[in-house]
């Protein structure tokens, strides 16, 4: 018999490193991940229309040529050509158009209307994607009216600007009332590549011996820094500035996949695509994701319920869920997850005045609850941001969550599960008799909502709204 000595081992360290990276069960019946509109750190008060101009560059490109010994009398004078290109003055300037590509990139950012909204990932080690939603009605990031780039132009062109698209501050005032802007955007960026040649020493077996070899790498190391200004037009003084910066780094080694580094240009693309992202959450909105925990409802009498609820959640249909919550609250007025969790529910679509109250009053029933004092003081503080976004003419539209007395009493309605599978077929009567006529066959495993018990009957309604009578031994009642 062969004995395999190795395998429990192997399995015990897969089972090890599994349960470690499980994520310990909380006492929380249910988390939402969705998007939270947050302001910027500068409001831009009394700025409705803006105008972005071409941004000032200035750039350097240090290219290495790769060195190829000195019998390799092509290589040297090319570096030596390149040295003496350099000291010309009539060199191009590398990268010209980066103050222009990211003035462009602000300009797109500026336009989305859900800027920082994505998918997120669920499931065991997040491998599942759920699509990413906000529930806030009304809220948005494309705050501002921007000027095309073919108006600026045009203006700029008028006044004799048209070759650089650059403006000065002074010159600020005139062109900001030629285009009706309230606020431009001026600024400089800084961008910088470096491609240097340099020998690395790998390791690599030949005839089963260890044998080091050294093969040449190109690094690349690209870096763009920017300042941006921004401008009131009709007083001409300074609302805004900000710093961003950016850095990149490549390697392509010989013997590599594809050996050749990218053009310069592209690895510039991708600092100025970075500091664009920065620049932006300066003086705008966005979504960022929040994480919501809802409170276990511990009571077993609301089990039912609160696993309802929780599906609803999952599946983003929060109405359903407050109507779970509220039948709850109707039978137990005292519950205080059942109230924190309609705060909640009244938190994530943003009415903040309703989630208040609920959180207070499921504080006061529990006060040693840290989550619930925490959530209140949450709430504080979107109310207090939301008075800055409405200052940049955002307005949130509040969300009527509401269950209507026939709702709730559905809600609490006992159900009852066919017996049998769904290939088996049960009889449905028309009075609680087996001599009463048959109202229709209905399959195994299906749950219906009991409206009432007669005897040995549960007297159930249909799906298209009838009743009928079906018999205790081919029903079982679930909570």
């Amino acid at each position: 018999m062969m004995v395999r000595k190795n395998h429990l081992p192997g399995l015990v360290l897969v089972v090890v490193i599994i349960v470690g990276i499980m994520p310990v069960q909380q006492a929380w019946a249910q988390d939402l991940k969705c998007f939270i509109l947050t302001p910027p750190e500068q409001i831009l008060e009394g700025v409705q229309k803006i105008a972005i101009t071409d941004f000032a560059v200035t750039s350097s490109y240090d290219e290495q040529t790769k060195p190829g010994g000195s019998k390799n009398i092509d290589k040297i004078l090319t570096t030596i050509e390149r040295v003496s290109d350099k000291s010309r003055k009539d060199e191009p300037q590398p990268f010209p158009d980066a103050g222009k590509k990211l003035a462009d990139l602000l300009i797109s950012k500026l336009v989305e209307a859900d800027r920082g909204v994505r998918d997120v990932g669920s499931g065991f080690l997040g491998l599942g994607r759920k699509e990413g939603r906000s529930f806030q009605q009304g809220a948005r990031t494309n705050v501002f009216v921007v000027v095309e780039r073919e108006r600026l132009d045009q203006v700029l062109k008028e006044m004799e600007l048209g070759q650089t698209g650059l403006i000065d501050e002074s010159q600020v005032g005139e062109v900001g009332k030629l285009l009706g802007v309230d606020a431009i955007i001026t600024g400089q960026v800084n961008a910088a590549c470096k491609d240097s040649w340099g020998k690395e020493t790998r390791t690599r077996k030949k005839n089963k011996v260890e044998e080091k070899y050294e093969v040449w790498c190109n690094s690349r190391v690209a870096t763009a820094s920017t300042t941006i200004r921004i401008v009131d037009v009709e007083t001409g003084q300074l609302i805004g500035t900000r710093e961003a910066s950016n850095k990149q780094e490549l390697k392509k080694c010989e013997g590599d996949y594809g050996t050749d580094l990218p053009p310069a240009n592209q690895t510039i693309d991708v600092c100025l695509q970075n500091i664009a992202g920065q620049l932006i959450n300066y003086f705008m909105p966005r979504f960022e994701q929040k994480k919501f925990d809802f409170a276990k409802v511990e009571t077993k009498e609301f089990k039912r319920q609160a696993e309802l609820a929780k599906k609803s959640i999952e599946a983003y249909a929060l109405d359903d869920a407050f109507i779970q919550y509220s039948a709850i609250l109707d039978q137990d007025p005292y519950n205080h997850a059942a109230l924190y969790n309609i705060g909640m529910l009244h938190e994530v679509v943003g009415n903040y005045k309703q989630a208040v109250e609920k959180y207070n009053m499921a504080a006061q029933l529990v006060s040693k609850e840290d989550k619930y004092r925490k959530a209140v003081q949450r709430v504080d503080k979107q109310e207090r941001f939301w008075a800055q976004l409405r200052a940049l003419g955002v307005e949130l539209i509040e969300h009527d969550f509401s269950a209507s007395e026939e709702e709730k009493t559905a809600a609490v309605l006992p159900r009852v599960k066919i017996s049998g599978s769904g290939s088996d077929r049960v009889e449905l009567r028309a009075e609680p008799s087996q001599a009463s006529q048959m109202v229709l066959r209905v399959p195994g495993g299906i749950e219906l909502e009991v409206i009432a018990v007669a005897g040995d009957w549960y007297n159930v309604k249909l799906l298209d709204g009838r009743q009928a009578y079906v018999h205790k031994d081919r029903a079982k009642q679930i909570r």
